[in-house]
């Protein structure tokens, strides 16, 4: 395959701070590479220096001759031309010849006629993205670079620019906090962190999945060869103390082994782990089974039906997935689930004692104005103490805890935000795009604490890749109609959103193949079903003690001396025994299944 770009020894600062240095990599034909790194490790940067719209301050970077590239800068949709015929004027190759060609692209990407001679600056962030990424392609460059191009999209859009980039057997560049996306179009990852660029060979369909289990693997590779090489030291080193100590009079093979000692090239140390939320979220009480929430009939309008006859009912513990086109009412049945919003009609009912917890998308809006990072904390009802133990928890610790909230950016509020969360001790939790704002490893930071509570989640997300980790059953809404899709989301998924057939590695398109098949073998999934039966068994366990215990209070009844003087309260008490032998012989069993099934995996 030819290669499209070489560099070496790519190097980038601004003033005195080093971006990157020593970078070493190859695009080729067919690779399909998603960049990734947390939030200010140069992404942007790097692509804007292979892209040519920045000079880099050290190293080579040669291109092939003749190759057009297609670049889509992350701020791409903030200006531009004033109209969408305008856009696409410049990407035409013979005025009105290619009109057809303009039009067929437009209206691939969503775009009527109506829209020809509207001013972008009337279009929606997302509009503006998809216009100008539209006309990235109607240039038919010979490979892309595409920084971030799912910002302000929704999720059908992306699963179109899915498809495209994965059947396309062009070359492509992308940045992208979109793990799901990255999951299925990448061959290639390559991963920019603290100056450093690594680069991963992973498998279209599971691509983030591999790239986080390779990376664990050489992580843990770098530190064995780290602590083998320490070792060695200390013991090369024993071994000439001991010859000095012991009075050797060879002082020529002390002297030998020093030297050879000193020219030992140490194993770099490996770098510090990741930051992550080491701290769980905890409900106020285990998860059970028990009634949690029921919605009988309700609807919702504003200026049309968002729907209207709903009615579901949910447990302590669901994991649930809300999903559905942009507009077809997400947010808002999450709102009357956390009894936020008012149903125009019907009821809605909660589970006795159960509290509550709701994180919306403008919940940072809601922190205490002027009060501290600790304050807004313990505005929950914890002591200082407990509320500063809970921000360092989320790297928010030190100073960082009289900081007053204006002072963070997005990301960090909603940490604070999180953090005001776990100090409730809500039994159930209604998320509305908690991970907005937050770059990949917050991401995963924040996952990982959601994946171990044990209480009731509700979640409203674009990201799929936290759907697919958490969501254990799906509500989809759309068109005014509420349906409980059996399964998971990964479920959902694979049955409603096949993937499409990816290029080949040759870089030709190859359509009609089988899709990927989607493997739940991942740390992630392992970890996610050892949850599920923890909670189960919690669930079956809390379910036949309660039975017993009403048992126990029945008999107590059926013993007491006056019972058969009323013939009515003594069959009503027989039918109360009798159901409470039947609901225990069903507990029981659900026990013995989960017992069975927890067994047989640590077996």
């Amino acid at each position: 395959m030819s290669e499209l770009v070489r560099f070496a020894g790519l190097e980038r600062s601004y003033g005195a701070r080093d971006v990157f240095a020593g970078l070493d990599g190859v695009i080729a034909e067919g690779d399909r590479i998603a960049l990734v790194g947390p939030n200010g490790a140069g992404k942007s940067t790097l692509v804007r220096v292979l892209a040519g719209r920045d000079e880099p301050d050290g190293g080579t970077l040669n291109r092939l001759r003749g190759a057009r590239l297609g670049y889509l800068a992350q701020d791409a949709a903030e200006g531009g031309p004033q109209t969408l015929r305008a856009a696409f004027e410049g990407a035409l190759d013979d005025g009105h010849a290619m009109e057809w060609e303009m039009r067929a692209t437009l209206n691939r990407f969503a775009f009527g006629d109506a829209d020809w001679d509207r001013p972008l600056s009337e279009f929606s962030g997302g509009e503006r993205t998809r216009a100008l990424l539209a006309r990235t392609l109607l240039e038919k460059p010979d490979w892309l670079i595409l920084d971030e191009p799912t910002n302000h999209l929704d999720v059908e859009t992306v699963r179109f620019l899915e498809d495209l980039v994965a059947s396309d057997g062009r070359a492509f560049l992308v940045v992208s906090h979109d793990r799901y996306f990255i999951e299925r179009i990448a061959n290639r990852i390559w991963e920019l962190d603290r100056g450093k660029l690594e680069m991963y060979a992973v498998k279209t369909g599971r691509a983030y999945t591999d790239f986080l289990e390779q990376r664990a693997q050489r992580e843990a590779d770098r530190l064995r060869r780290y602590e083998a090489a320490q070792s060695e030291r200390k013991r090369q080193r024993a071994v000439i103390d001991e010859l000095k100590t012991h009075g050797s009079h060879n002082y020529s093979h002390v002297r030998s082994r020093e030297k050879a000692f000193d020219r030992v090239v140490d194993e770099p140390a490996p770098d510090a782990p990741r930051r992550s939320i080491s701290v769980g979220l905890t409900a106020a009480r285990r998860a059970t089974t028990g009634f949690a929430i029921e919605v009988h009939g309700i609807a919702k309008s504003y200026d049309r039906e968002l729907f209207a006859g709903i009615t579901a009912s949910f447990t302590r513990g669901d994991r649930v997935a809300i999903v559905g086109p942009n507009g077809a009412g997400k947010s808002t049945f999450l709102s009357i689930l956390a009894g936020q919003l008012e149903p125009d009609r019907g009821s809605i009912r909660y589970g006795t004692g159960l509290t509550t917890g709701y994180y919306s998308q403008s919940s940072v809006d809601d922190l205490p104005a002027r009060a501290s990072a600790a304050d807004a904390v313990m505005a929950m009802g914890v002591t200082d103490e407990v509320a500063r133990g809970l921000l360092g928890r989320l790297g928010l610790g030190g100073d960082s805890g009289d900081k007053p909230v204006e002072a963070f950016s997005g990301g960090e509020r909603r940490r604070i935000m999180l953090a005001r969360l776990m100090a409730r001790r809500a039994d159930c939790l209604f998320l509305d795009e908690p991970t907005n704002d937050l770059d990949i490893p917050s991401r995963e930071a924040l996952e990982d604490v959601l994946a171990e509570y044990e209480g009731a989640l509700f979640i409203v997300s674009h990201d799929r890749f936290l759907l697919k980790r958490l969501g254990e059953r799906v509500v989809a809404i759309d068109a005014g109609r509420l349906q409980l899709i059996p399964g998971t989301y990964e479920d959902y998924e694979r049955a409603h959103h096949a993937p499409p057939a990816a290029a080949n590695g040759n870089g030709k398109g190859k359509r009609g193949a089988p899709p990927v098949k989607a493997e739940r073998a991942s740390a992630h999934d392992a970890r996610q079903d050892e949850f599920r039966r923890k909670r189960e068994l919690a669930a079956a366990e809390k379910a036949v003690a309660d039975l017993e215990t009403e048992r126990m209070e029945l008999e107590v009844q059926f013993a007491a001396p006056d019972v058969y003087d009323d013939p009515a309260k003594l069959r009503d008490l027989k039918r109360a025994i009798e159901r409470n032998r039947k609901a225990s012989e069903a507990a029981m069993s659900r026990w013995e299944n989960a017992m069975a099934e927890s067994e047989s995996v640590s077996a």
